[in-house]
């Protein structure tokens, strides 16, 4: 490959999230299901996960930008372009934003709330984790898509009722009253991923939740490369250096050596897009954060 080649090649993501994109919600939402390789239909549980599913299996889970100091608006076009279009990834203010507006626009009954990340502790850390409540015939089912490689791949109900996602379960749980905790299966318990309240929340409250996350230094997107993709019967994970396929029967995992090794495994598993550059850097700060952790 010439110098020259080289040197365009990997900049062509720039040129998509600059590009124009039609500024017709309907037509991008058309051209997003013509990717995952569905058909607008009825707004059914149906629908609902198979959006889902196929959704988390094609666009990383992705802690890029806020790793990079990327500038990272939430408007529609803004979230499409990125996530769709320039395939950079997202995070949960960025997948689920992107996601609320697309249900919407198939025609499903949506809500968005915010959620604290407790990770199985009594704790009650701040708002930043959005998710999405969908309504369909009276029933009422999360659909997440932001929670990388620990969340759902499928709606799950908000009575209690178990989703399972291939290998894994999932349930919601009213620990208190007004406060929903989503579990899931782990080593034969129920884990509390985070928890939320049904109370109201607007775009203003995701723009201070999403400002914390990718902006504050001691933000764990800031600090930390995360990576994922769900698949039917695996999960890919990266945190830092460390490159994990999840299945049932057990972890198979490495650490990544090299900048290019993980150019590689960022754009053949996870299908982003990462110039020489970025990776060089996100390979540093990776390799920093494993150091800080160790």
């Amino acid at each position: 490959m010439s110098s020259q080649a080289k040197n365009r090649n990997p900049w062509r993501f720039r040129d998509r999230l600059r590009m124009k994109i039609p500024n017709n919600r309907s037509v991008l939402a058309d051209q997003y299901l013509e990717l995952l390789g569905l058909q607008r239909r009825e707004p059914d549980i149906e629908f609902l996960n198979s959006i889902i599913r196929t959704h988390v299996a094609r666009f990383a889970f992705a802690s890029v930008g806020p790793l990079l100091g990327d500038e990272l608006p939430l408007d529609f076009e803004s979230l499409y372009r990125r996530i769709i279009v320039a395939r950079r990834g997202g995070y949960c203010f960025e997948q689920n934003g992107l996601m609320f507006e697309l249900l919407e626009e198939f025609g499903f009954s949506v809500n968005l709330y915010l959620g604290r990340v407790i990770y199985n502790q009594d704790i009650h850390p701040g708002l930043t984790h959005r998710i999405t409540l969908v309504d369909i015939n009276g029933e009422r089912y999360v659909a997440d898509v932001g929670f990388g490689p620990l969340g759902p791949a499928s709606a799950v109900n908000l009575s209690g009722q178990r989703s399972v996602d291939g290998f894994r379960m999932f349930r919601i749980a009213e620990r208190d009253p007004g406060v929903f905790h989503m579990q899931t299966l782990k080593d034969g318990e129920f884990y509390s991923l985070y928890k939320f309240e049904l109370a109201r929340y607007g775009q203003a409250d995701c723009e201070v939740g999403h400002f914390y996350s990718h902006k504050h230094p001691a933000a764990s997107f800031v600090n930390h490369l995360v990576v994922s993709k769900i698949l039917e019967t695996e999960v890919l994970s990266l945190r830092n250096r460390d490159f994990t396929v999840i299945q049932k029967s057990g972890d198979l995992k490495r650490s990544l050596d090299s900048s290019e090794d993980m150019r590689k495994v960022l754009n053949r598993k996870f299908g982003l897009e990462v110039n020489e550059a970025e990776c060089e850097q996100l390979f540093k700060k990776a390799a920093e954060s494993m150091t800080v952790e160790t």
